[in-house]
């Protein structure tokens, strides 16, 4: 059975991919000269990756393990008890997340743009796996 925490967090993931996918495309140009629409993107992802995290965190928990150090950390750990496959995409998204918390001062747009425009399926491969591994 899900836990109903990681369920509710899972289904934010949704709402918020959800919102993304709205935008359709964007473009570099687009977020040049819309700057409320850049910031919305980037808080988006900002808390798509947050609610990766805490979901890592929460499993660590349901397995009585000690709560991870990092959110690299947590992924790590995550795919070395199962529950995630090893894929890049995953370290990836909490770097970009670290990029974003602790050098908010300029964020590429181009990382945005990819990110948007192709990589929401990684957060959607997360969230699959995720309910794969709780139904075991």
């Amino acid at each position: 059975m899900i836990n109903d925490i990681v369920l509710q967090k899972l289904q934010s993931l949704d709402e918020t991919i959800n919102e993304l996918r709205s935008l359709g495309k964007v473009t570099i140009v687009q977020l040049e000269s819309d700057w409320l629409k850049r910031r919305a993107i980037e808080r988006d992802l900002q808390v798509m990756v947050e609610v990766v995290i805490d979901i890592c965190q929460r499993l660590l928990s349901l397995e009585g393990q000690t709560p991870a150090t990092t959110g690299v950390d947590a992924v790590k750990r995550c795919i070395q008890m199962g529950a995630l496959t090893d894929l890049e995409a995953y370290r990836k998204m909490v770097q970009f997340r670290n990029f974003i918390v602790y050098r908010y001062e300029h964020v590429d747009i181009e990382i945005l743009v990819d990110m948007v425009n192709n990589r929401l399926e990684d957060f959607e491969s997360f969230k699959k796996e995720i309910l794969a591994y709780e139904k075991d």
